[in-house]
């Protein structure tokens, strides 16, 4: 358009962006990492819903396929390989030029540092997108892209010589499900007259269960940690030692009715990209205590928020909210209505979707 009152004048952008919005587009998403964890998980729904309108790939590790819709276009490569690894590389500048897709979306570091070498050999009919899922002090591989996505608008400064755009991820809410505390004390031994607070999360040190399990023995608050790791046994003796009021659940297939049953969620990370149990906890109305890693000053306020590696801190917290669920609920309340805009699937689709077309256009 060219004004107002020229409502009828087109310019060519307006047409170059109507003819990409109407194109199916070509979209080939990179993931280097295969072990199932918020990553990945981001790269399957993403991909998954997507392809429901486009045409997608993924250059994947084989281990990785399993989780993708049947029109998920899905190319095997062996990531287990060195990033330096040359093989590597010309797998991977055959698959993008076999493909020649429209977009092509390079997931997190490794898959950054990869197609930044190779995407200099494939021409300049592609364009290149990159997410940035973690605080990092070396973002040199995101360097050239043409956008680069950050999970938090607190990570752009980081990226130094390319446009970014924040986008949250986005996830599918979990159904609602019943409260129910008979499974906290009855598969766990916890005392059904106190609180119970719940923390999710593979059983290794970036999580800082050994932080919590300090915090829990200072103040008493009863935790449920959901989860199975390297740390199990480590854990288990710290628990013992300090006498704390925890219980390891192991790994649970009922995560979101555990989460249900329990008075509040606990995240102690030492640091952390995008924490899926930290969006369904926001998403299921669940009061939280965070630490200071960065994606939860998107939606948690301050008073909330405890020092990293701070036992003390993180216990007195514990202790005010198992005593005060109405102050503690009402804090939350702007957080949760934030989260119900801004970390829903469709949302996140959408946007990523927008970063293609308006490169495309």
């Amino acid at each position: 358009m060219t004004g107002a009152g020229n409502n009828d004048t087109v310019t060519e952008t307006d047409r170059a962006q109507s003819a990409v919005g109407a194109r199916k587009l070509r979209i080939c998403q990179v993931v280097a990492s295969w072990q199932w964890g918020g990553l990945e998980k981001h790269v399957v729904e993403l991909s998954n819903e997507l392809s429901l309108t486009h045409d997608v790939f993924v250059l994947c590790h084989p281990e990785m396929r399993r989780h993708f819709l049947p029109n998920v276009r899905c190319v095997d490569i062996d990531f287990s390989q060195s990033r330096w690894s040359p093989r590597l590389h010309w797998q991977l500048y055959q698959a993008l030029k076999r493909i020649e897709p429209d977009i092509v979306h390079a997931q997190a570091n490794k898959a950054a540092t990869l197609v930044g070498r190779v995407r200099r050999l494939l021409g300049t009919k592609s364009k290149y997108v990159a997410t940035l899922h973690n605080q990092k002090h070396d973002t040199t591989m995101f360097a050239g892209f043409d956008t680069v996505i950050v999970v938090s608008p607190r990570l752009a400064p980081l990226v130094k010589a390319s446009p970014t755009v924040a986008i949250f991820n986005g996830i599918k809410p979990q159904p609602v499900v019943a409260r129910d505390r008979t499974v906290l004390t009855q598969a766990f031994g916890f005392k059904a007259e106190n609180p119970v607070f719940i923390a999710v999360g593979r059983l290794v040190r970036a999580k800082g269960f050994d932080v919590l399990i300090k915090a829990a023995a200072q103040s008493q608050v009863q935790v449920l940690i959901v989860g199975d790791g390297e740390l199990k046994g480590d854990l288990a003796r710290l628990i013992s030692d300090l006498h704390a009021p925890v219980a390891l659940a192991g790994f649970r297939s009922d995560v979101p009715q555990l989460m249900a049953a329990s008075d509040g969620f606990v995240l102690s990370s030492r640091h952390e990209g995008f924490a899926y149990v930290f969006v369904e906890a926001l998403l299921a109305r669940l009061p939280l205590v965070v630490t200071d890693v960065p994606m939860v000053h998107d939606f948690m306020p301050a008073q909330l928020i405890v020092p990293i590696e701070d036992a003390a801190s993180l216990a007195a917290k514990l202790a005010w909210a198992s005593k005060d669920a109405d102050a503690w609920a009402a804090l939350m309340e702007p957080g949760w209505l934030k989260a119900q805009e801004e970390l829903r699937l469709e949302v996140m689709v959408a946007r990523t979707l927008s970063v293609y077309e308006d490169l495309l256009s």
